[in-house]
């Protein structure tokens, strides 16, 4: 059988580095990695003067959800085709268990709203919210039907999303013995209640108070007492949306006594601080947790470079400018959260790797590979290697561009990177071996993405 398809004459990131080969597809995966100019195939796209990436893995999105009064801009169709846009092949949503109800309900209900409509191949950690001996039998269950992974909120009680540590430490147990990953929501309930509740109380409304309510030690306290847990309970443990230097210093020192501790922070930590709660438009960057200082980015950017972080994900939570205005009397009440899917790769290219702050390889793995390995998704995601799938992104390392409202696809009406001037830009997204968006113009159709039935964590495979 002819190949379909060469990447020809591109800067390839591996693994152990970047140089110049070609990759040679077919049946929408990588069969041949040659030397440029020597791949042979039915057609040829020109990827000379380009980076060529593999596929981004974005371990969190949010997409058709409502929380606060407010529903997302995305859901499945217009989100992944965002995703694409920016080159992220793959997302991982979340399925809801709603109280009175089994897993399996929520991720069922899950997958009857997102596979008819997604263009990206797609998988869904369960949030565990209804924790007892009827759920916690549901496990083996879930892993047959492909979820390795859950999470589980530490806060929003009056949401109903919290979950108290009793049953927390049985969900940690009965996931370990399964071998399956738990990621949390790591902050302290009841110091952010209690600190919100004095801040109403005077009359600071504002949102830098959001910032203030939810201080570091907050996050610092959870993930403390989360690596705990897990340690006992002999459980791995992710740690969602990690914003603070001090956490991810517990985090490095239960890794360096060898705890299967993980952690991903995200894009608008790594490009923003908690200054942006001093502009007009602050409610704009309200999200939980919330930004925080450069000393605390700084040590996030060094996570990154030293291996402590596993991922950089999106947290893609598209309420649009409106919605947002909507909540704006108060910080309590403004919906939380930015958007983010289709921009994680020239913040990442034109924040760390023109800073110097990481290398390509480095920008690769927390981009792609390690979420494709510690949620259960490599080897046929997550690299650009011999039989993993042609998920590919094709970069433009010179075009800059300034972000503004416009760089969205869909009417969110912000960005919170407004004015940042970005490198780094997608001009080719493949999935599977297919042009799914071409200078920013989707060629897809609903439903092209399919659900990953996904392993446990492969933590060891590179």
């Amino acid at each position: 059988m002819s190949n379909d398809l060469v990447v020809s004459g591109g800067m390839v990131v591996r693994p152990d580095g970047a140089d110049l080969a070609d990759i040679v597809i077919s049946d929408g995966k990588i069969v041949d990695i040659v030397p440029p100019g020597s791949g042979r195939g039915e057609r040829f796209l020109d990827a000379r003067d380009r980076i060529v990436l593999p596929g981004g893995v974005d371990a969190h999105v949010h997409f058709l959800i409502g929380f606060m009064g407010q529903k997302s801009v995305y859901d499945f169709y217009s989100g992944t085709i965002a995703a694409l846009r920016g080159g992220t092949t793959t997302v991982i949503d979340f399925a809801l268990q709603r109280h009175g109800h089994s897993l399996l309900d929520g991720l069922k209900h899950r997958r009857v709203q997102a596979d008819r409509h997604v263009t990206t191949d797609y998988a869904l950690h369960v949030i565990a919210t209804d924790i007892n001996e009827s759920t916690l039998a549901e496990l083996p269950t879930l892993l047959e039907a492909g979820v390795s992974s859950f999470k589980a909120y530490m806060v929003y009680e009056k949401e109903r999303l919290k979950v108290d540590d009793g049953p927390l430490y049985d969900l940690m147990r009965a996931m370990g013995k399964h071998g399956m990953l738990l990621g949390l929501h790591a902050e302290n309930a009841s110091m952010i209640d209690t600190a919100v509740a004095h801040c109403l109380a005077r009359g600071e409304v504002a949102p830098r108070y959001h910032a203030l309510s939810r201080s570091p030690i907050s996050e610092t306290e959870a993930v403390s007492r989360a690596l705990l847990l897990a340690a006992d309970a002999g459980s791995p443990v992710h740690i969602f949306h990690l914003s603070s230097g001090p956490g991810l210093d517990l985090i490095a020192a239960a890794q360096a006594r060898g705890q299967r501790a993980y952690a991903e922070t995200c894009t608008h930590y790594l490009a923003l601080t908690d200054e942006a709660y001093q502009r007009p438009d602050a409610h704009l960057y309200v999200m939980s947790p919330p930004l925080r200082s450069a000393e605390h980015q700084d040590r996030l950017w060094q996570g990154i470079a030293s291996g402590q972080i596993a991922a950089v994900t999106s947290d893609d939570a598209s309420y649009s400018a409106a919605a947002k205005e909507l909540g704006s009397a108060s910080f309590s009440t403004t919906a939380n959260g930015v958007p983010g899917v289709e921009h994680r790769l020239p913040l990442l290219y034109t924040l760390g790797v023109q800073t110097g702050r990481i290398t390509l390889a480095q920008m690769a793995e927390v981009w792609s590979s390690g979420p494709a390995r510690l949620f259960g998704l490599a080897p046929n995601k997550g690299r650009i290697a011999v039989g993993s799938d042609a998920d590919l992104v094709i970069l433009d390392p010179q075009t800059r561009r300034r972000m503004d409202p416009s760089c969205n696809y869909g009417a969110i009406g912000y960005t919170p990177y407004e004015g940042l001037e970005l490198a780094g830009w997608p001009t080719m997204t493949l999935r599977r071996g297919n042009i799914a968006v071409d200078e920013g113009n989707f060629l897809g159709k609903a439903g092209d993405g399919k659900f990953l039935h996904r392993t446990t964590m492969k933590t060891d495979s590179r």
